[in-house]
């Protein structure tokens, strides 16, 4: 699939080239006339032909497995990738992308995770006993 998405794109850029300087020398030649329905066809086909050898050249699409990413990035936090800056240090990875959201105490920890959402039943239940004994903390 390769050569023939390599053999399509060659020949929509040829094509594509071509309508562009018809285009051009038509509207250098008779400025106010419209343009001829073959540089239009011819520009259309172009088009699809490229986007179809796009379409056939480009690799395979892999599975987006958001869970097993996000749980590597949490085990790994920030960590040098090999790569070294002109002045001598290490280019850190950036670590956890969604850290802001404050995930970090919420599942299964102590905080209430998510900054603005709070857990209804556990403040229910805060309420409650703060009602109990009469409203002093």
């Amino acid at each position: 699939m390769a050569f023939l998405g390599a053999t399509l794109n060659t020949v929509g850029l040829v094509f594509l080239t071509h309508a562009v300087y018809s285009t051009h020398e038509h509207t250098a030649t008779s400025p106010s006339a419209p343009l001829p329905l073959d540089i239009v066809i011819e520009l259309l086909a172009s088009i699809l032909v490229l986007s179809a050898g796009i379409v056939l050249s480009s690799p395979a699409l892999k599975p987006i497995q958001w869970a097993q990413w996000s749980g590597k990035i949490s085990r790994e936090g920030r960590h040098g990738e090999g790569k070294w800056t002109r002045e001598g240090e290490e280019i850190l990875s950036e670590g956890d992308p969604y850290s802001f959201l404050g995930l970090d105490g919420g599942i299964g920890g102590q905080g209430e995770g998510r900054r603005g959402f709070w857990d209804v039943r556990a403040k229910r239940k805060e309420y409650e006993a703060w009602a109990k004994t009469g409203g002093k903390s």
